[in-house]
């Protein structure tokens, strides 16, 4: 089993790769290449696991990394029109998903090479890129499909719960401790998506602006719930990304 589970971070961003280069040769197939990319990363992640982790409840949760990953990389694609821009995507999309079941496999079967934190933090970073790539698809959805905005709001939420829930369980912090500051983080970002909805920005540029919220507040509510958080924490946070903002807002094209 060991072996078999060894060649899946190998094989899965390989399918993901191919499903996805065959959308785009085959547009019109979307829905049942995005079925079989949704059906691959779920039975690797299940299968990696293994038999070890019973509570489906954590199952779920390992999975939601990937899955939410994957799902937002799909909609993003939609909306790119250079090729070479979409290739790259794709070829990011199967690394990174492959670099996730990696840490995985090496956290369960060989613990003693597992760098601390490593899973963490890469779920940590991936759930970052998951924001950007969803919010970005909900603002070119508006855009492009008119949808109603609090349709899409209302998506925006629920992604936002989701991953900061996600963001709490991985770094191994007791969830009953954190309703406060996930509701408080839900709230703002759902206030912030329409805000920021109203600027005469790319669909993009909101979504950017939106992640690195969503970066800041997780951040700050993580270390808050590790006992590590002080003044000279919270103001390096909040210089580094008010000037993210600052470059993204100065050097966008505002339409």
């Amino acid at each position: 089993m060991k072996i078999t589970n060894r060649l899946i971070p190998v094989i899965t961003p390989a399918l993901i790769l191919a499903g996805l280069e065959l959308f785009f040769l085959k547009p019109q197939f979307i829905y049942f290449i995005f079925i079989f990319l949704v059906l691959v990363i779920i039975g690797a992640t299940w299968k990696i696991i293994g038999k070890g982790l019973m509570n489906i409840e954590a199952r779920w949760l390992y999975l939601l990394t990937p899955l939410s990953f994957l799902t937002s990389g799909v909609f993003f694609l939609m909306f790119l029109e250079r090729p070479w821009a979409r290739h790259l995507l794709a070829l990011f999309l199967a690394i990174f998903c492959g670099v996730f079941l990696e840490n995985i496999f090496v956290y369960i079967y060989e613990h003693a090479k597992y760098q601390i934190n490593s899973l963490e933090n890469v779920s940590n970073y991936l759930n970052l890129a998951s924001m950007f790539l969803f919010n970005s698809s909900l603002f070119g959805f508006s855009v492009f499909l008119n949808i109603a905005l609090w349709k899409l709001s209302l998506i925006s939420f629920v992604i936002t719960f989701a991953l900061t829930f996600q963001t709490i369980w991985i770094n191994k912090i007791n969830i009953r401790a954190a309703p406060i500051q996930i509701s408080v983080i839900c709230l703002v970002l759902f206030e912030l998506f329409w805000a920021v909805s109203f600027l005469p920005t790319a669909f993009y540029v909101n979504g950017l602006i939106i992640a690195i919220s969503f970066y800041l507040m997780n951040n700050l509510m993580r270390l808050h719930l590790l006992d590590s958080l002080n003044k000279k924490v919270i103001r390096r946070y909040f210089i580094l990304c008010s000037l993210i903002i600052f470059l993204i807002l100065l050097t966008a094209q505002w339409v």
